[in-house]
């Protein structure tokens, strides 16, 4: 750890240390657990007797003191603020701090994220907590019921890219190729990451943005369809990115099956690509 990540730790723990009502500091996400570059949060946790001191913005004095000049922050709505009370702060420096408040109560009765590593315990609380790891974000063996609801919502969205296209809805067009058939590409494709990799450990990163690490070579095509399903408000360049994506998902998924063991039936596909073909001539 560098120093200036140092002194940013020093400063946020000198607080705690120095507050009575703060009983500990812990540190979640990417920093607990050693994955770190120069854009990483800070992901603080202050455990408090109560989070009432801290309402209305009360720490953001020390912290501009600290850390300097605030460029954009958040305050969510956690719900009741005396459980969760949270500020997201980028600072101009370049520093990014997202302070929460957790209540002893609260916390007392809600597990610890995977990536959790304890800064402070004044009061020997967390002793036996578990060693901060990216668990939470390992990608998990699906169901056999699983994989084939993700089959068919991929399938029953692609009609709708083609209407969208057909009315020249681009926008509209466009929301449902991400939102339905790229992400369920996607998810077929993690899948055949973690079967690729036997389930163990396999965290792919935030939208897949790991996920060829975790694949072979020769899977490699299916990823390339994927990144080229990024396109333009455009109506040839839609309907070639559901066409190319429609047609990768089948062997894709019938690969996983095969790794999972489990029945992928082709019909389904074949029929849908039909029914688009005929009905809206793409």
């Amino acid at each position: 750890m560098g120093n200036d990540r140092d002194i940013i730790l020093q400063a946020l723990l000198g607080c705690a240390k120095n507050d009575e009502n703060i009983r500990a500091v812990l540190m979640e996400g990417s920093r607990a657990f050693g994955a770190v570059d120069e854009y990483s949060d800070y992901d603080i946790v202050y455990v408090t007797r109560s989070n009432e001191p801290y309402f209305d913005g009360a720490i953001l004095p020390f912290l501009i003191n600290n850390f300097g000049d605030i460029a954009v922050m958040q305050t969510p709505d956690n719900g009741d603020p005396h459980d969760v009370y949270t500020h997201l702060i980028q600072f101009a420096s370049g520093v990014r701090i997202d302070l929460t408040f957790n209540s002893l109560a609260f916390l007392s009765k809600t597990p610890f994220e995977s990536a959790t590593i304890i800064l402070l315990d004044k009061d020997v609380r967390y002793a036996n907590a578990a060693p901060p790891s990216d668990a939470d974000f390992w990608l998990k063996h699906p169901s056999e019921e699983e994989f084939c609801g993700h089959c068919n919502q991929f399938w029953w969205c692609s009609p709708y890219v083609a209407k969208a296209v057909a009315r020249e809805q681009l926008l509209h067009a466009l929301e449902l190729l991400s939102e339905g058939i790229r992400a369920e590409y996607a998810v077929m494709l993690s899948y055949l990451a973690g079967a690729r990799n036997n389930w163990n450990k396999v965290n792919v990163g935030k939208h897949g943005c790991n996920i060829k690490n975790a694949l072979r070579p020769d899977d490699w095509k299916y990823y390339e369809v994927l990144m080229n399903s990024y396109v333009r408000a455009d109506n040839k360049e839609i309907t070639l990115a559901l066409n190319e994506l429609m047609k990768s998902y089948q062997p894709l998924a019938a690969a996983v099956a095969k790794l999972l063991g489990y029945t992928y039936d082709p019909a389904e596909a074949k029929k849908t690509m039909r029914f688009i073909a005929e009905r809206f001539a793409v």
